[in-house]
């Protein structure tokens, strides 16, 4: 394994203060998000997508003073691997307009595990999204920008989208770059 830097260790306890909703809201739907942090030491982005009134998409977001990520390949996050839904990473340069962002998909965990229970043991995974996988979409919509600036990475995102109604819970031990 290279070099990697932890950015978001939600071990924490005020890991989430930063953290932000983006939601449908901001033109009619009703869906609704939050980024916690568990006593139990991982973070958890949760909420309800909502597909009434046009919605469909929650997230959340936080938004930093530039860094320079440019020596690393990729955004890696350490997920508990029980997934059913699909989620995607945002992220913003200090030139990225208001409504754009730089979007990847998280890819599905390399293995699943079956069997669940309220007292399951955490299944933690780590996945690893290269920075060429993020492509500048506005309001949901491919566009065509420049290439994403490296060195003034400035705003890390979480979203749920593509008509995935109902409740959602996405628990996560550490977002970094790799």
């Amino acid at each position: 394994m290279g070099v990697v830097m932890i950015f978001f260790d939600f071990s924490v306890l005020d890991a989430a203060k930063p953290w932000y909703g983006i939601n449908d809201t901001v033109m009619g739907g009703l869906s609704r998000s939050k980024m916690t942090v568990s006593p139990l030491g991982y973070g958890e982005f949760s909420g309800h997508v909502s597909l009434a009134n046009g919605g469909g998409f929650a997230s959340v977001r936080c938004e930093f003073s530039p860094i320079d990520v440019s020596e690393f390949t990729g955004v890696y996050l350490e997920l508990d691997g029980d997934r059913t839904k699909d989620y995607k990473v945002n992220l913003k340069d200090v030139d990225t307009p208001q409504s754009t962002v730089y979007q990847a998909p998280m890819p599905t965990p390399t293995h699943q595990t079956f069997g669940v229970s309220s007292a399951r043991v955490l299944n933690w995974q780590r996945i690893e999204i290269p920075f060429s996988d993020f492509k500048p979409q506005c309001r949901g919509k491919s566009i065509s920008r420049p290439n994403m600036v490296l060195s003034q990475l400035c705003s890390l995102g979480l979203v749920i989208g593509a008509q995935q109604s109902g409740d959602f819970s996405l628990k996560i031990r550490e977002i970094g770059y790799y």
